[in-house]
């Protein structure tokens, strides 16, 4: 195989890196990740996005801080819950293989840290201890994926529609 271009210096970051890592999700899907093949996106060798990424767990996180930072702008909490649920589906809509490490993974990046809070927020506001609204907080999140996962893989996921509700599957209703 021929060797990449290099990559000038200083071109390179973290940034770069997992921007590349979701357009790589977004086109080949979750298992077409790999560092070889960021690596060939990037025009460098595999062995330099450790220079920015400690290990492939670190490069998921910030894909998933980074699709989580879509979402805090549209999200205007505490003031309006429906719009950060709807952010959360359109995330899932435009990201469909990355999205299932949103909702898999630990949110460890800023980002992500500022969505969760900003839910527990949102609890808080209403009156619930920290702890009663970290619990909501959660389960709102695993409500808010129970729509969204149909997307998770979505190409060649279909709504199947040509069978009538009452014989569907509870997981596909």
């Amino acid at each position: 195989m021929p060797e990449p271009p290099r990559v000038p210096r200083g071109a390179l970051n973290r940034d770069r890196i997992i921007e590349a890592a979701l357009e790589l999700i977004d086109s080949e899907g979750l298992d077409g990740l790999s560092a070889r093949q960021l690596a060939a996106r990037l025009g460098c060798k595999a062995m330099s996005l450790y220079n920015h990424v400690a290990s492939m767990d670190d490069l998921l996180d910030g894909v998933v801080d980074q699709l989580l930072a879509s979402v805090l702008p549209a999200a205007p909490l505490p003031g309006d819950i429906a719009a950060a649920a709807s952010a959360y589906l359109t995330l899932a809509v435009r990201h469909p293989d990355a999205f299932i490490l949103v909702a898999t993974r630990v949110w460890r990046g800023p980002n992500a840290k500022a969505a969760a809070m900003a839910f527990v927020s949102y609890f808080q506001a209403m009156g619930c201890s920290e702890q009663e609204a970290l619990r909501r907080a959660r389960v709102l999140g695993l409500i808010s994926m129970g729509p969204a996962l149909p997307w998770e893989h979505g190409r060649g996921a279909k709504e199947p529609q040509d069978e009538p509700v009452t014989e569907r599957p509870l997981g596909r209703i």
